[in-house]
This record gives C-alpha cells, structure tokens and sequence, in this order.
C-alpha cells in the first residue's frame, strides 16, 4: 500500500505543479456555473430562474457529459506519456508490481477528481441559499459523479496502457465513455427490444437512479465492478510486456 500511495502522491504533484490542475478546475467551474445559472435546460426549455426551483439536476444531467470531455484529457498522459519518453521503464525498475502502477495511478487521478468536485460545493450553497434544496438528491448527485467519474478514469488509463500517443489515448476513452453513457439510447433507435437488456450496461442509467436520491447497492457495485474490470485490463496490457 506505500508503493501505491507514493505513485498517487507522485500523479498529484504532477496535476498541481503545474498548470494543468487549475486551468482543469477553473474551465469546470466557468462551464458549470455559466450552464446552471444561465442557459436554459436542456429538458424544459427554462431557464434556472425560470424553473423557479433550488435544484441542481439540471447540473447533474449535463456534469457526465462534461466529464466525457475532461477525464480523458486528465488520464491520457498517465501511461501513455510514461511509454513515449521511457520514464515508465524507471518504473519497471522500481519495487513495484504492474498493480501497483495501475492502483497508484488511479487513485491519483481519483484524487483530482474528488478535489474537482468539492471545488463546485460553493454552487450548492448558492442554490440552497435561493430555496429548499433536496439534500438527498444533492447527496445522491455527488456521489453519481464521484462513481461515474471513477469508471471514466478508470477507461482512460485503460487506453492511455494501449498506446504511447497521447492524442490516440484521449480518443479512444472519449468513444468508450461515450459509448457506455448512451448505449441504451443509441442501440434502442435501432433495436427497440435491445433497450432493457442494455440498459444494464449504461452508465448513464445507473447515474440517473442514484441521482434521485435513493442509494441502490447494485448501482454501486455496477460502476465498482466496471472500475476492477477495466484496472485487470490496465494490468495485463502492462504485463504484456513480457510476452513481446
């Protein structure tokens, strides 16, 4: 577990020693409040004011798409750099195992990712002072994104194992999160008898039940077992290595 929580450590200092972290966390925060307080909903036509609602659903509905656009450009670097300019060799070097870099790396990136979300805490605040706020529905937001947030990341250093091109990387997390958010909507157009039994597989179902506030286990394991998946993924590309 120290391997682990030095490689996070060493994935932090990375996103805060430069740039990256604060011009990340400042666009997210710009987009957010613009979105919320200014655009009309996507569903209703209206905007917040006119809502005449202290919700945040309508930030929770468009945050996962944001997300498809952010968390790859945060995890393509993360082996995918490591291969282009030979550092992660120095990590092969080093007492520890593939899992550990997998783990490490993860967590560092989950790690940004919490610290993003708390940075949006002042829009709630606004919005709790404006009205009634749904504190379940508010609990239940935060903890969709964090899930939905973690498999995300857990896609992108997925691909960012299968490439040493970081552009190559972003693309294919890009698609995959894509593909997995609206996967029921999409093949439904085609196949209307395929929409239940897909359903099972998008994320963004999974999102909009624990969004309502009601927090189901299998909700939870869903996302839990997409993020294990895709890390045993990550590990054996890393591992693959050997058989070259």
């Amino acid at each position: 577990m120290r391997n682990v929580g030095a490689l996070a450590r060493r994935e932090m200092g990375f996103y805060f020693n430069s740039p990256v972290a604060y011009i990340t966390i400042t666009l997210f925060l710009v987009v957010c409040g613009v979105y919320l307080f200014s655009m009309d909903d996507i569903h209703t036509g209206r905007s917040f004011f006119e809502d005449n609602e202290a919700s945040l659903r309508k930030l929770f509905d468009v945050i996962p798409v944001i997300f498809i656009l952010i968390i790859p450009a945060i995890t393509m670097r993360l082996l995918a750099e490591e291969k282009r300019s030979g550092t992660i060799e120095l990590l092969f070097t080093m007492p520890v195992t593939d899992t550990h870099i997998a783990v490490g790396k993860f967590l560092g990136g989950l790690a940004f990712l919490a610290i993003t979300l708390l940075a949006t805490l002042p829009l709630p605040i606004i919005v709790g002072g404006l009205g009634n706020l749904d504190v379940g529905a508010l609990v239940g937001g935060y903890l969709g994104l964090l899930l939905l947030g973690s498999a995300y990341l857990a896609i992108g250093l997925m691909a960012s194992s299968w490439t040493d091109n970081q552009i190559v990387a972003y693309l294919l997390a890009a698609l995959i999160c894509a593909f997995f958010y609206a996967v029921s909507g999409m093949v439904s157009v085609v196949w209307a008898g395929a929409k239940d039994a897909l359903a099972a597989l998008s994320f963004e179902g999974h999102f909009a039940n624990i969004t309502r506030g009601v927090i189901d286990t299998r909700d939870v394991l869903f996302y839990l077992t997409f993020v294990v998946v895709a890390l045993v993924i990550t590990v054996q590309s890393l591992q693959a290595r050997n058989w070259k």
